[in-house]
Order: structure tokens, then sequence, then C-alpha cells
């Protein structure tokens, strides 16, 4: 059936997004243990719901104030009960339903403000954009944010577009910003606030935010979000205040470096890091903003101008704070996928004036996009054929990539039929992506680089991520360490994992003589490298009895099990520079 046929048709092609989302986000989503920061130290706080019933102020491993506040680990822990049991798939799958629910949105608005030809290709475009995939598939609060802000953003576009707003369409709003508050913080309300803000004063027509029932909405907000963080701040007191109030929303707004929050970067950082994240959609960026720019005069008529503005309000506000992670401007790219939907589809229509300029830029996006897939194909083959493409790139890549590099080789080693089947996909879009671009076919161009994208995340989330996640999680070791421990004591001894944590299904505090009985043996988690220093006093009763497999997070540390006899006395070392010992000073990095 061809794309012109399907317009009739829209639930089916709602249908086929929806199809298309699950298997990118949900297939294979509970196979990969937990093997980074991030995600264990959420599934923690999702544990301390789950097994303690703590639904307002859980703390992570019993002490630990949680960084953000609860809504993702709601969602978690209720998707747990409703399987009847805690694991990777349940703490995930909050993330991969909402990003299905996000694109499926994006298509909405697409068909509604221009068409379902335009809502369709703004859907896939989203879909399958690196950080909204990366954000869909891990168990972090982003998404959870992210579409609760679009939400908000598409539910004001449509009331504004029908001149009308209720008492309930009021509430509904105020709910949202309610649930957007509780996904990550105030920016949850503060960033599409702005937006309705901004948008109005350039229409001229704040007087339309008097059709709101202003008042009881925003008490109706203060009940759903103002009524979690008062019972936080009584449970929590200080520490609450200064971690989630200060630490994760003023200071890393004004200044990461002074709370010791990080991810400190420069008013550019999101540049680079947008063409990254989007990529290969970013590659036409040029060409489309060439277009809006061509249409500037209509944009109020042909309802460009909301989009424009609600991306450019998350990418500035965000540029303008210190602290900068690139999943922040995340709730800009299903608008970003909206200008590109209709774009393209007016491009595919002929509506598009294609001047020498124009028509070199869209080229040259495609040609980038053709680079990028024989570039793909090229590092492939030479794996294959044991020749190191990668080394002439090494170089280029931040010390964290390049750690995941001798994984590669293995990878294609270890998964011929996988890599056969990916190039049974990639050489014929290469090929058709080549036919389009000399006759300027839009529509084969994007059904090439939409193969590309969508066969080249399957084999990276089912490929190459198990093997680095087999590598670097402490899963296996953990469980081996909790059947050896059984109930007796344990405790980290100069370490701290989340991974460790969260897979021993249990609290375990920092070593002090204090607490250990004299007659009781107990067990200790060190790090590799603290063990040896330990070991070489040649302390009697203590010893190692297993060693992780895995290499943490970093992919640069093992985890050591030491037994230690009744009444043992462990000596003093000096603390590692830079060491985490209480789960408190690691970053939000994925």
């Amino acid at each position: 059936m061809r794309l012109h046929s399907w317009r009739s048709h829209p639930r089916l092609i709602g249908g086929f997004i929806f199809v298309f989302c699950v298997v990118l986000y949900v297939w294979g989503l509970g196979t990969l243990p937990f093997y980074t920061k991030g995600e264990p130290r959420e599934g923690t706080v999702v544990w301390e719901i789950y097994t303690a019933g703590e639904w307002i102020l859980p703390l992570r491993n019993g002490q630990i104030i949680p960084s953000k506040p609860p809504l993702f680990h709601w969602l978690g822990t209720l998707v747990s009960f409703g399987y009847g049991g805690m694991s990777e798939f349940t703490i995930r799958f909050p993330s991969a339903a909402l990003a299905v629910l996000g694109v499926l949105l994006t298509y909405g608005a697409g068909r509604a403000l221009w068409g379902v030809e335009a809502g369709l290709i703004a859907a896939l475009i989203l879909a399958t954009s690196f950080e909204w995939i990366r954000a869909a598939t891990t168990a972090r609060v982003d998404m959870t944010l992210t579409v609760c802000m679009v939400l908000a953003f598409l539910f004001f576009y449509s009331l504004y577009r029908r001149g009308t707003a209720s008492r309930g369409a009021s509430w509904l709003l105020a709910l949202l910003l309610g649930f957007a508050t509780l996904a990550k913080g105030p920016v949850g309300a503060v960033l599409p606030g702005l937006t309705i803000v901004v948008f109005l004063v350039l229409q001229r027509d704040l007087a339309f935010l008097k059709r709101f029932a202003l008042l009881s909405s925003a008490a109706l907000f203060v009940v759903v979000a103002g009524a979690w963080y008062g019972l936080a701040l009584w449970q929590g007191g200080s520490d609450f205040f200064a971690t989630q109030i200060m630490k994760e929303n003023v200071m890393r707004f004004v200044s990461s470096n002074a709370a010791g929050a990080g991810h400190e970067h420069a008013f550019y950082y999101f540049l680079p890091n947008l063409m990254l994240g989007m990529a290969p959609w970013s590659f036409f960026f040029p060409a489309a903003a060439v277009f809006l720019y061509q249409r500037r005069a209509a944009w109020r008529e042909q309802q460009l101008a909301y989009p424009v503005i609600w991306a450019a309000t998350v990418f500035l506000f965000y540029s303008a704070a210190s602290g900068k992670r690139t999943v922040y401007i995340l709730p800009m790219y299903p608008a970003l996928a909206l200008l590109l939907g209709v774009w393209w589809q007016e491009l595919r229509r002929g509506a598009v004036q294609l001047p020498p300029a124009l028509l070199w830029l869209l080229r040259g996006g495609g040609a980038l996009g053709f680079l990028t897939i024989a570039a793909a194909a090229l590092v492939v083959l030479g794996q294959v054929m044991h020749y190191d493409v990668l080394a002439l790139i090494r170089p280029l890549l931040h010390p964290k990539d390049q750690s995941n590099l001798p994984f590669f080789a293995d990878v294609v080693a270890r998964h011929p039929l996988a890599f056969v089947l990916w190039f049974g996909v990639v050489g014929p879009a290469a090929i058709l992506l080549l036919s389009s671009l000399r006759h300027q076919a839009w529509g084969q161009l994007f059904a090439a680089l939409i193969a590309f994208t969508f066969s080249t995340f399957l084999l990276v989330n089912n490929v190459f991520q198990p093997l680095v996640a087999e590598a670097r999680t402490f899963k296996p070791f953990m469980l081996r360490v909790s059947q050896t421990v059984g109930n007796a004591p344990l405790f980290f001894h100069h370490a701290f994992d989340n991974g460790a944590l969260y897979y021993a299904q249990r609290r375990i505090p920092h070593y002090d003589a204090a607490l250990v009985s004299p007659e009781q043996p107990f067990f200790l988690l060190v790090w590799e490298d603290v063990w040896q220093k330990i070991a070489a006093q040649n302390v009697a009763n203590l010893q190692a009895v297993d060693t992780s497999e895995g290499t943490g997070p970093k992919g640069k540390r093992r985890l050591v099990l030491v037994a230690a006899a009744a009444g043992v006395h462990i000596p003093e070392i000096a603390a590692q520079e830079n060491e985490n010992t209480d789960g408190q000073a690691e970053d939000d990095a994925p």
C-alpha cells in the first residue's frame, strides 16, 4: 500500500507506529542487567518503595536522600506489583511505555496540524532519534518528565487553537504540570509555563490567560505537586531541602560546581549534542531552517509558530543553565520532529521552493546520511576482515567511548548472523538513498534513512549492548554474594556501587567496627585495588572469597567479597582520591 493511500486510514498508521515503537523500545527491554550508574540508582529507590512501602521519601540504602521526585519510581513500583515481582523490565517499562506515548502524541499533533503524512514522518523521526531511544530504554526519570511536559505543551496548544479553556481543561493542564513537577522537579512546570507565556506574548494575546481558571488551577497544582514536597520536607528536613531543592534545582541552574552538582558546560554545549542526538535527521536542519524562513510571514496561519517557540524556549532555557546534560533538551525533540515532518511533507509534495542553494543543502544532508551508512558498513567489514578501522577515529572519541571499542570486534565475531541481516537492510538502503538523491525522490530518501536507523538501533540494543553489560554488570557476582553471605552482616568498605546494592536486594551499610558484634563473622565488599592494599598487611582470618567478573559502570574496577572472622580488626588504609563511599557524590551520567 502506497503512502498516499494510507492517508485515509489514520488509525492504521497509528497502529503501525505503535508496533514500530514497541519493537524498537520494548523488545529485549528486560534482558540487559543494570551496568551503568544511573539505572540501578533509580532501581534502588523502586526497591525501597516495593519492599518497605515508603512512597513519600524512600531513602536509598536506608539513608541517602533520592535526588529526584518519585513519579517515575511510583510507576516502576506499580508495574512491579502488576507483574508480581521487580526486575529490570518492570523498572525500565515506564520509560518505554511513555516513549511510545510521546511518539503517538507527536503523530496525533502532526496529523491535526498538517495532515496524516506530516504526522507519520514526524513520529518516525522522533522514534528513531538516538537520544529519544536511549531515554526510552533506560530506567531514568527523563522520559517521564519529557512526556508529561509534551502532554502539557500539546494540550495547551489544542486549547489555544479552539480558543477556549474551560474550568475542567484548566484543571487538567494543572494536573499535567503537577505530574511533570513530580517527575523531576519544578522545571516540569516552569518550562511549559514559560513557553506558554512567550508564545502568548509573541502572539500579542496574553489576554487568553484570563480564560483559564487560574486560582483554582494553581490550588490544584499545589495539591498535586506541593503536597508531596511538603510531606517529603517534613520527613527529610534540611537534608531533603539541600539535596532536592537547592542542589538539584537552584544550584544546578545557577552554579553547578558551587553546589557539587556537576555537568557544568559552556552555553553552546547543546548545539553539537543536538546534532548528534537527532542524527541522521539533524543533517537536514539547515534545509528545514531555510523552509521556515521562506514561510516566516505565514507562521501563524500554517501553525508553525508554536513548535518553533516551543523548541527555542527549551533550548535557550537549558543553554542558560550552568548544569547541562544531553538529555535535558529531550522535551524539544517532538517540536523539532513536527517541524521536520511538515517540511518533509511539503517537500515530497513539491510545495517547497528549491533554489540551487537549498537543493545543495538537501543533497548535502542526504550525502551525510549516505556517508554515515557507508562508514558504519566499512567499520563492520573491517572487523570481519580483521582490520581495525576504528583506530582511525579512536583519538577523536571521549575516553568513555574509547573504552567501548574493544567490545566491538568481539560482537562481530560472536554474532555474525546479526550483522549479515543488518547488511541485508543497510545495503539496499544505501543504494535507495543514492538513487533518491539523484532523482530528488524525497520519500525514498526518508524510507532509506528509516530502514538504516531502525535496523542499526535494533543491532545496537540487542547485540552490542548485551556484551558491554556482560563485561560491566555486577549482577552475577552479587547473586553469588547473596548465596554466600546469607543473613550474615555485609558492608561496603571504601567502596560503593548502586548496581551491587540493587542486586544484593538488601541494604548494605558502610563498614563501622561499632556495627559489628565481636562474636559474629561478617563480609565486606571492597574494590579490588583497595583489597590488594589490605591483603598486603597480612591480616589473619581475613580472605577474599570471590571477585566480580564485571568491571563496573566505568569499566575500570572489580569488586571483591572479603570474609572476616569474628573479632577481626580491619586495618585503616588511605582513601582513594575522589573515592565515593556514600553514594552521594556520583553524577547523573548515563
